[in-house]
């Protein structure tokens, strides 16, 4: 079991990585993208809300700087619509295995009082 919950607690992070490496090699090869920028954006997309907040709202009242190199653009980009993603996707899996722990501890408590 615990085997499946480290990997479950991973899964974000390797759709997360395969996107990154999709979109590196068609951008490399200059191959049409569109549609894994598709699939980073479905991705990303429950917790656009979210992300708007932290990294449009918040973040722009810090730096307001203008980024002129292309590659640190672009990783900003992949940090924004994947990584940070995988990561709120990861901590929900945590949540809810602990919440299930927590159940089931409680349920086993009750059983044996």
């Amino acid at each position: 079991m615990i085997w499946t919950k480290r990997f479950l607690r991973a899964l974000p992070f390797a759709i997360a990585l395969v996107l990154n490496v999709a979109m590196f090699v068609a951008d490399r090869f200059h191959m049409r993208s569109e549609h894994i920028a598709g699939y980073g954006f479905l991705f990303a997309t429950p917790w656009a809300w979210l992300i708007d907040y932290i990294w449009f709202g918040l973040l722009d009242h810090i730096w307001r700087g203008t980024v002129h190199h292309h590659w640190l653009t672009v990783s900003m980009g992949y940090v924004v619509i994947l990584w940070i993603p995988a990561a709120l996707y990861s901590t929900c899996v945590w949540l809810l295995f602990c919440g299930l722990k927590m159940i089931s501890r409680r349920h086993s408590n009750q059983l044996s009082a």
